[in-house]
């Protein structure tokens, strides 16, 4: 599984080196955006102050062409000799004035005009406040200077909008030459002014009197008090210098953002705080999210985005993936479960460690140590049934596999009848041993058994028979068996022709073996048999018991094996 935790591990970081770069890439974009913007504000309103300058050239010669007309010249000259100036007069002006006005052509006509004698009177008014005449409006700068002789421009505010004002002198030519009055014109800043000034610009422009909104190119509810805190960190007489002094401010209305700069406006109105902002719509798409939701169908086409290297590097990384996967995990896997399979099924005792590495390595290790344990707790099982039925001593005869100990004091089916058990050995007296010990009266020879083995088998060695969990541990026959001759076989029991059929296989079983049968007897075989067989009865409580001969490392055994139930 290494290679694939590596290979997990490197597209892991791949996608995270990929999340990073999608995260910030779009940050040293809307940097490089919020600073074209501010470069294209502040060159926008220095355009627009431009512009407004050239217009105000514009608007000073109108009016020094409108003061060089003739009949202004002669309606002046004429009220300015007069002390006091009537309605008469000032209808009478006011039509010559109106007049004039028709003449003028294009789309910058004065909204309205003044009129005004070499005495500062006003003598008529066209247009705006028309009924108004004879107030001095000496006094005001734009005024003074033009009864001067200057021709000049000028801001003012007036009835909660603004005025783009010039002035000129009336000058009579015919000598002597003499000033007689001036007159002012006048250009309302409106919202058709605002949207000529930023038709080639691709910005807004808006017009302000402290909160009070003028104009616009756009009809927007901003946030007065960000713009006049801003005007107000302006600083300096030289208005020309605002754009680039200022900094981008932002702004909202409604649910759009916009950043601005703003600019203040010479003249008169500079007194009520007149200013004008430029601003425009800052982008949606700032950052990720704000990119994401600006992409269009046509940025996703095949022609726009590389699909088929995304497409291609996705499959490769897949395919690799998947190869170390079968290699590491499905494979290794396969061959464990077919050893499995093989175990249970018997064909192998351990799976092979040697063949499967890693963590496959490690079950198969805890397997065969599992099955090391079942080993280990089966001979512990075997070795306390051992200790239950007795050891199995051996002789120099053979071995007869008999009950040769006691039993535990509890069994199943409840104790055992208290029974003594038999001499752990027999001896035959001889010429030289002295008397013969008579063996203890026995109980009644219970009827034959059955043999399973005929009695007359040839002489062959015998197969061991397979190893009984339930029968008992073997029992040996002493060597002095065989101490006594033959002609004391007329002093033993009679002949029981099972245990006749047994001593037979048994001598031929010592025969084909290579031990010596010289002194082995019948009576003294059977008289054994017959105790052990009592002995096991009374202690297992069966019903009968079974002597099998066989072969035990070489030399011929006999084992009993009780029966619970008669055939």
């Amino acid at each position: 599984m290494f290679w694939s935790k590596i290979w997990f591990f490197l597209i892991a970081v791949g996608a995270a080196v990929a999340l990073t770069i999608a995260l910030v890439l779009p940050r040293p974009a809307e940097r490089t955006l919020v600073n074209e913007e501010s470069q294209r504000l502040v060159v926008a309103c220095g355009v627009i102050d431009i512009l407004l300058a050239d217009d105000a050239r514009n608007r000073v010669e109108l009016a020094g062409s409108f003061a060089r007309t003739p009949e202004i010249v002669s309606a002046l000259e004429a009220a300015s000799g007069v002390e006091k100036l009537d309605a008469q007069r000032m209808k009478q002006v006011r039509d010559v004035g109106d007049a004039v006005m028709k003449t003028i052509q294009g789309a910058r006509k004065p909204d309205f005009a003044m009129l005004i004698d070499r005495r500062g009177r006003v003598v008529a008014r066209v247009r705006l406040e028309e009924n108004d005449f004879g107030d001095i409006v000496a006094g005001r700068p734009l005024v003074d200077d033009a009864l001067a002789g200057y021709l000049r421009d000028d801001l003012w505010a007036q009835n909660g909008t603004m005025y783009f004002v010039s002035a000129a002198p009336v000058i009579k030519r015919d000598p002597p030459v003499s000033y007689v009055g001036a007159i002012v014109l006048g250009h309302q800043v409106t919202n058709a002014l605002a949207a000529k000034l930023v038709s080639s610009l691709n910005v807004d422009v808006g017009f302000y009197l402290g909160k009070d909104d003028v104009a616009g190119s756009k009809t927007l509810a901003l946030d007065h008090a960000v713009m006049q805190s801003a005007v107000g960190k302006l600083s300096g007489g030289d208005l020309g210098h605002d754009c680039q002094a200022n900094q981008p401010i932002q702004l909202s209305a409604g649910s759009d953002d916009y950043t601005a700069v703003v600019a203040r406006l010479p003249g008169e109105a500079a007194a009520k705080q007149a200013f004008y902002s430029v601003f425009i719509k800052r982008p949606q798409a700032l950052g990720f999210a704000g990119t994401l939701k600006v992409v269009k169908q046509s940025d996703l086409s095949f022609k726009s985005f590389p699909w088929f290297l995304v497409g291609g590097a996705f499959l490769l990384s897949l395919g690799i993936g998947i190869a170390l996967m079968f290699i590491e995990a499905d494979r290794p896997l396969r061959r464990l479960t077919a050893d499995a399979v093989r175990l249970a099924k018997g064909d192998t005792e351990r799976i092979s460690e040697d063949a499967h590495g890693g963590k496959f390595g490690s079950i198969a290790r805890s397997v065969n140590i599992h099955i090391d344990k079942l080993g280990r707790d089966a001979k512990t099982a075997k070795k306390d049934l051992d200790q239950l039925l007795g050891p199995a001593p051996e002789g120099s005869l053979g071995t007869i596999d008999l009950l040769a100990t006691p039993l535990p004091p509890a069994r199943p089916g409840g104790p055992a009848p208290a029974a003594p058990p038999p001499p752990s050995d027999f001896k035959f007296g001889s010429a030289d041993s002295g008397p013969v010990r008579t063996p203890p009266p026995r109980a009644p020879t219970p009827p034959p058994i059955r043999i399973q083995t005929p009695a007359a088998a040839p002489p062959r060695a015998p197969t061991p028979p397979p190893i009984q969990m339930n029968q008992p541990p073997p029992l040996s026959l002493d060597d002095d068996i065989l101490g006594r001759s033959e002609t004391d076989a007329d002093a033993g029991p009679p002949v029981d022709p099972y245990f006749k059929s047994v001593f037979d296989q048994f001598v031929s079983t010592k025969q084909s073996c290579g031990e010596p049968t010289a002194g082995l007897t019948y009576p003294k075989f059977a008289e054994k048999l017959v105790k052990n067989r009592e002995d096991l009865m009374a202690k297992t409580g069966c019903k009968d018991v079974k002597f099998t001969v066989y072969v035990k490392d070489g030399k011929a055994a006999l084992k009993a094996s009780p029966v619970k139930d008669e055939a």
